[in-house]
């Protein structure tokens, strides 16, 4: 049994780059080929645009919007086929017809390399690294019976048939059968039929060698394995062989998160299923269920986690917990107090109540066991009742915790049977409990990871299930903020098509979004579109429109009269006739809506945006038919198209990934084989073995002086950061604190200045909020940041480019002492030319590799003092500053009545002026900063060490120990069979690397 390695078993890495220094989202650029698998149903296969153009001339580019391109459609099928197709659901094929699979692809491959011209199909992607083999039995943590991996296809009943055939328990042993169980359910779509776009790394040819390359390795570490050597950790073949081990089972460190938000009720949990081809994973809202603020991320499964299906879920710590019942609390009771009655604007009363009625809802959910929750505990205005009902509530939440999956653990994992366990879990874990004892576990979610084996993840790809903002509480508020900011490479805001061009959501969402992260937005319900109305409303479409209409009436009166008469031979090509016209006029209504939609939009929000339009209904509907349209109706909903485009948000990285692998790391590890097999056979004197053991001791010393002892510059490198931040940021923290302080207070002034009720709103909103009275929009924590973004600002990007530099230098380091050390080897290569011209072809290689590790891991560091500066120097609602206001914020929030404007505005004041705030936010965003400091250096020295030590193996073999005999002779089976296996190794490897240069240099 295989998992996907594609590099694209789902890693665990976030978004970093090996390979640049721009860190930030990769925007695709590669085009997308139009290249979908067309139907064959009935078969006979509905032909596509693409039939009728040269495939590799015709691209589409979603470069400003993504109105569904036009599919022609066979208007003539034989009466036979005809019939075989309406009476699908009823009989099953004939073997023959079995035999070619639904909707499969009918053209030719081509095999040029030209990124475009031989796209792989998700069925095609290779699949390398053995799935792990989950142990005969283990606890699990929901029940506690034996570890089984039931069939896929039983899930949903003993009916489903895969690719056309009925499926056999033998197919678990297939690696073919294997991928098709990455699909849950029975619809006759089959997703792995598709093509992927238009990238390098889809390339049919290199996810062919790759494979190849793969399969190579896995033999060689079996080989090895053989001989009782191997086994010996002792020996240097052991070494080797676990180098070819790490290497096989190495999974890609390259994963690219596109988050969907979006309002509740538009569609945005119904999309991902769409995107994923499962029915009801994501749970919907659509079917009136409670809407819950759970971000949710769809992963691949990866060595750690093997089953079909795992849930890990993060749950609050007990200071976010107290926050959060917090921010419920004050949101409840603002609706009880004098402050609603103070408030003018009904749009504004409207909020107050809406967020009071789902404060009480969330609190019913997780304490409605608790009979004394009611509307006037939680109201109660005598004093010092707040610190009294936010005390029991925090006593309730700690028991109630230890009610939850996982108990009062703040990680837990669940491993459901099959497909249904794992909906009945995630509705579990997502929404109101139906049995009135139960309580909701949703509320103190952190955040939710569903691991499952799905064709779409296996590239790399994560999809992420994100709460709309209007929807939460500010507390959720700053949790999605800060997961959108610092997670998602790509932004979708989902709205609906008829509201799209008024959603007021898509700009703040932008607003939101970091400065240059790519925003996209989809508008759902494509299919909602009545003829009359856009006819009323375009009068250029009107004649259009009407001749479709009329095409319609016409073929439906011709079918009542032939149904009169009974004449089934023209009855069935009538209706035929009908499925053409109606499917004629839904075309034009939907595509001619798209793309008005999509030009409003991008004059809107500007061309940097990308909008595409679906159909979760179409794409639900006709993925489970059998009619003759099907296909086209699939097309038209617009999901694989935006399925297309989501992986091309991976594939850049991923191909960097692999060409780096195939040029550099497999190579240096084969000729590790090689030069174990190569030990001992240039027969040296003894005084030329001590002369190579004397030069390799010395070469072994400078890799280690120069790049992994403590005098070394990478190991000198954490300090010197550390007294950069500390001359450049801290120091100026106590003259800067007190002159930041009079900034802060000289903003507040003029707040003070506005309207009570201004004021107060503005407060409600926690500082950020427009008002035509304030002039518009205003975010008073950055307003209070001025003076601190003045100074620290250009220091803060200063230090940033330091690092930058300082990659470069350590580069140039690894590089001049591989070149000084190929030098001192040459020197002696007369002395052991065989096992020194080899070592010498190989330090290239793990030069690479070296030089790559230190980008990698370097590139992490810039990327996280990047989001520690945003954080520290703006005023978003996820930043530092917002957190250290949060509390003033709520103070002000909870006066109302007589004097409560004065209060406010004295609180405020008080709060800047005595506070500390400015000090404890440079303290927040110092222990920020030494974390990512830390955890990057601390990667960056592993990798050096693992790398050196590969090296340092190399070494080690050219000669043994004096007085000894090396393994390869003593051995020569093995190093016989070993140096044959490297060489057909290195023979694959050169045509992979001719296939990866090509790719690299084809015109895109």
């Amino acid at each position: 049994m295989y998992q996907p390695f594609f590099f694209g078993a789902t890693p665990q890495s976030s978004i970093s780059s090996s390979q640049d220094f721009n860190f930030r989202a990769i925007i695709p650029t590669v085009e997308v080929a139009d290249e979908d698998a067309p139907s064959s149903i009935g078969g006979e296969r509905t032909p596509s645009m693409s039939d009728s153009e040269d495939s590799s001339h015709r691209v589409y580019t979603p470069s400003r919007s993504t109105a569904t391109p036009r599919y022609r459609e066979s208007q003539s099928v034989g009466v036979i086929e005809s019939l075989r197709a309406l009476n699908f659901q009823e009989t099953p094929p004939s073997p023959s017809h079995r035999s070619r699979s639904w909707r499969s692809d009918a053209r030719g491959e081509s095999t040029g390399l030209s990124p475009g011209r031989s796209t792989s199909t998700y069925a095609g992607l290779f699949n390398a690294t053995p799935e792990p083999t989950p142990e005969s039995s283990r606890t699990r943590l929901i029940s506690h019976r034996d570890e089984t991996v039931d069939d896929l296809a039983n899930d949903l009943g003993n009916s489903h048939l895969q690719n056309g055939e009925p499926h056999t328990d033998s197919d678990q042993t297939s690696e073919s059968n294997d991928e098709e169980s990455d699909s849950d359910d029975s619809s006759l779509y089959n997703v792995r039929s598709e093509r992927l776009p238009r990238a390098r790394i889809y390339n049919t040819g290199l996810q062919n060698i790759l494979r190849d390359v793969k399969n190579q390795l896995s033999a060689l570490h079996a080989d090895m394995g053989r001989y009782p050597l191997s086994r010996d950790t002792s020996s240097d073949l052991f070494q080797v062989r676990e180098k070819v081990r790490v290497l096989n089972e190495q999974e890609s460190p390259e994963a690219r998160t596109v988050g969907f938000i979006g309002n509740s009720g538009v569609g945005k949990s119904r999309l991902i299923n769409s995107l994923l081809d499962q029915e009801g994973l994501a749970r919907s809202s659509g079917d009136g269920a409670a809407c819950t603020s759970v971000v949710t991320e769809f992963r691949h499964t990866d060595a750690r986690r093997p089953n079909r299906y795992t849930i890990e879920i993060d749950y609050m710590d007990q200071q976010e917990v107290k926050e959060l019942l917090e921010e419920l609390v004050q949101s409840f009771r603002m609706y009880y107090t004098d402050l609603y009655r103070e408030v003018t604007s009904i749009e504004e009363q409207e909020k107050i109540r809406d967020r009071s009625s789902r404060a009480w809802s969330t609190l019913n959910s997780l304490f409605k066991d608790q009979p004394d929750l009611t509307h006037e505990f939680l109201s109660n205005q005598a004093d010092g009742a707040l610190p009294r009902i936010l005390e029991q509530l925090g006593e309730w939440a700690t028991l109630s915790c230890t009610r939850r999956p996982g108990g009062s653990a703040l990680q837990h994992t669940i491993v459901p049977d099959d497909a249904q366990a794992c909906r009945s879990h995630l509705d579990m874990l997502t929404m109101d409990p139906h049995d009135a004892t139960e309580i909701a576990v949703w509320p103190f979610i952190k955040l939710i990871k569903v691991y499952l084996r799905s064709p779409v993840l296996r590239t790399g790809l994560i999809l992420t299930d994100l709460p709309g903002f209007r929807d939460l509480n500010f507390a959720r508020i700053r949790a999605t903020e800060r997961y959108l900011r610092h997670s998602c490479d790509e932004v979708f805001v989902v709205t609906t098509i008829s509201r799209c061009i008024s959603d007021q959501s898509i700009e703040e969402i932008k607003r939101r979004c970091t400065n240059g992260q790519p925003l996209r937005i989809v508008c759902t319900r494509s299919e909602e579109v009545n003829a009359s109305e856009t006819a009323r409303d375009c009068r250029d479409l009107t004649a259009r429109i009407n001749q479709l209409q009329n095409r319609v009436k016409y073929v439906n009166k011709r079918l009542r009269n032939s149904r009169r008469t009974q004449r089934q031979g023209e009855i069935l090509q009538l209706m035929q006739d009908k499925e053409d016209a109606e499917l004629d006029l839904d075309r034009f209504l939907i595509e001619s809506r798209n793309q008005r939609v999509s030009a409003q939009l991008l004059q809107n929000h500007g061309d940097g945006v990308r909008v595409f339009c679906i159909s979760n209904e179409l794409y639900s509907k006709h993925r489970q038919s059998g009619m003759r349209h099907a296909d086209t109706y699939i097309e038209l909903s617009g999901i694989r198209e935006l399925r297309r485009y989501c992986q091309l948000v991976p594939a850049e990285a991923q191909f960097r990934f692999v060409a780096a692998f195939i040029e550099h790391r497999v190579p240096a590890v084969v000729r590790s084989v090689k030069q174990w097999t190569l030990a001992g056979s240039d027969n040296v004197t003894v005084e030329r073995a001590n002369a190579l053991r004397q030069t390799m001791l010395d070469v072994e010393s400078v890799f280690r002086e120069r790049l992994i002892l403590r005098t070394s510059e990478a190991r000198k490198f954490p300090r010197r950061l550390e007294d950069r931040f500390r001359e450049d940021i801290v120091s100026l923290t106590n003259e800067g604190c007190s002159r930041w302080k009079s900034s802060a207070l000289q903003a507040s002034t003029i707040w003070a200045g506005w309207h009570h009720s201004t004021y107060a709103a503005f407060c409600r909103n926690y500082g950020t909020h427009s008002t035509r009275a304030a002039r518009g929009y205003h975010c008073w924590n950055d307003e209070l940041l001025k003076g601190m973004q003045t100074d620290l600002e250009e220091r803060w990007v200063s230090i940033e480019e330091w690092v930058y530099m300082q990659k470069a230098a350590l580069g140039e380091i690894v590089r001049n002492t591989f070149q000084e050390s190929s030098a001192q080897i040459e020197n002696i290569l007369h002395l052991a030319p065989l096992a020194l011209g080899n070592l010498i072809d190989n330090m290239s290689d793990w030069e690479s590799c070296v030089v790559a590790a230190v980008n990698q891991s370097l590139d992490n560091l810039i990327q996280g003092l990047n989001r520690v500066g945003e954080d520290t120097l703006h005023g978003h609602d996820s930043s530092y500053i917002a957190g250290l206001m949060r509390p003033v914020y709520n103070q002000c929030n909870s006066e109302s009545g007589t004097g409560s404007d004065s209060r406010r505005k004295m609180q405020m004041r008080t709060h800047l002026a005595r506070s500390g705030i400015f000090r404890n936010l440079v303290n927040i965003s110092e222990e920020s900063r030494r974390s990512v400091v830390e955890e990057s250096c601390r990667d960056l020295r592993q990798k050096l060490e693992e790398e050196v030590g590969h090296i340092c193996n190399d070494l080690h073999s050219i000669v043994a120990e004096e007085g000894e005999v090396t393994e390869a002779r003593r051995f020569p089976e093995v190093a016989s069979m070993l140096q044959r296996k490297a060489q057909t190794a290195q023979e694959t490897l050169e045509r992979a690397q001719r296939i990866v240069n090509e790719l690299k240099n084809a015109p895109e």
